[in-house]
């Protein structure tokens, strides 16, 4: 009969040589990452489901600006920023918010202003996307975690009344980038 003690440091060792599949041993780097990437994808999602999602691409962006606008983008530059640019629905003036990005194993993360552009767009203190390399594709998926955004913001986004809602509405943010376009 075998030990155990000799199989379970096998196994450890197997799959330390296994290099596919799985997570990157390093983080993403911004020269892998770099370059202006469509948004595609950007809706908040209450968790109470009687509240109606918010689609921020219908409501807030305008996504067919006027030619001497850009289209919605969001631009990762090597220096570790972001700058994430759209004409407002409703005012047509161009709208930008910047930050910083940190660098993980197939994920970045975008640090973003509580006020200001970030707060109309729903967007948490942090987002968290994962990278698709092949389809140079960034996404974060409603199945996150749960974060409060203000009840002003969320009904304007949604289109809907303040009146009986909440002081602020918890909730999470479908997100889609693509490098390639949408």
């Amino acid at each position: 009969m075998r030990s155990p003690f000799v199989i379970v440091p096998a196994l450890a060792l197997l799959a330390a040589c296994d290099s596919g599949g799985g997570t990157r041993s390093n983080p993403l780097t911004p020269q892998e990452v770099q370059g202006v990437y469509a948004l595609c994808t950007l809706r908040f999602q209450p968790s109470n489901t009687a509240l109606p999602a918010a689609n921020l691409l219908t409501s807030v962006i305008d996504t067919t600006p006027p030619a001497n606008r850009p289209m919605p983008s969001i631009a990762l530059a090597v220096n570790g920023s972001y700058d994430l640019a759209y004409t407002a629905q409703q005012t047509q003036f161009l709208e930008q918010v910047r930050g910083s990005i940190g660098y993980r194993e197939d994920q970045i993360s975008l640090s973003l202003p509580s006020t200001g552009n970030a707060a109309a767009l729903l967007f948490p203190k942090t987002l968290l996307l994962n990278y698709d390399a092949a389809g140079h594709r960034f996404t974060g998926d409603a199945g996150g975690f749960a974060y409060p955004v203000a009840r002003a913001d969320y009904a304007a986004a949604a289109g809907i009344s303040q009146e009986g809602l909440q002081a602020s509405i918890n909730g999470t943010l479908q997100v889609a980038f693509d490098l390639d376009g949408c």
